[in-house]
């Protein structure tokens, strides 16, 4: 074989050889969608157990101009704290292959708390019945300790100013007893329950207290109202 073939066989095969150190390796594809799903998951598995129904967990939009990333190997994930985690939450995402690089991922966690809300506008004065109520998960900041768990604790009450359809239903928009309705009595004495009939003087609501008058002997009486036209007396 000449001297000249040799070269140029040796030429081609150095040509090949450094197309092959200078060609990318591609690795899988990391949309802004997949890590914050990826962010997402990993917050997820850190809480473990939870109830799905009371915790949700969102990341953050990441910024649109952050290009699709590529990793050969599988991206390592951390963060800087340990569980139970604030409402928010920064997870680091690594690629630790040649190229190399990091992103962060701002995760929401919102734990949630069922609430009676209204399912249709109430007008003041309206009497309130189990189709206008409706429970649903609402994030738990937001819960304040007039608003009620469970419907059926309102139903009969009225509202006392009008109250918008979709909005949690608390108790200083109600009365559950209201100024002259007939109201049941409870009294215990010596561990006997007395029940007799009054008459309301004012409104009031669960846990408050009202006067309310005696129906057979006219006496004035302080009660705590306990439901729904029922109101109880301490003797």
């Amino acid at each position: 074989m000449s001297l000249l073939k040799k070269s140029r066989r040796y030429s081609v095969f150095y040509f090949l050889a450094s197309l092959c150190l200078v060609s990318p390796v591609y690795g899988q594809i990391y949309s802004k969608e997949k890590l914050q799903t990826l962010a997402v998951s990993y917050i997820r598995d850190q809480l473990q157990p939870i109830n799905n129904e009371q915790t949700q967990i969102n990341a953050l939009a990441l910024d649109s101009r952050i290009p699709d990333r590529s990793c050969t190997s599988s991206p390592s994930l951390s963060v800087s704290t340990a569980p139970p985690f604030n409402r928010q939450v920064t997870v680091q995402i690594n690629c630790e292959d040649i190229q190399g690089w990091s992103q962060y991922v701002h995760v929401r966690i919102t734990e949630l708390e069922p609430i009676v809300v209204a399912t249709e506008h109430l007008a003041r004065g309206a009497v309130i019945e189990a189709h206008h109520l409706s429970v649903e998960m609402r994030p738990k900041h937001f819960v304040r300790v007039q608003h009620l768990q469970d419907e059926s604790v309102l139903i009969g009450s009225r509202s006392k100013r009008n109250i918008r359809s979709g909005l949690p239903v608390v108790l200083s928009q109600i009365c559950m007893v209201c100024k002259g309705d007939n109201v049941t009595i409870f009294a215990t004495i010596r561990g006997l329950r007395i029940k007799t009939s009054g008459l309301a003087l004012e409104d009031g609501t669960l846990g408050e207290q009202v006067r309310v008058k005696n129906a057979k002997s006219g006496k004035v009486l302080n009660a705590r109202v306990d439901g729904v036209e029922s109101v109880q007396v301490n003797i």
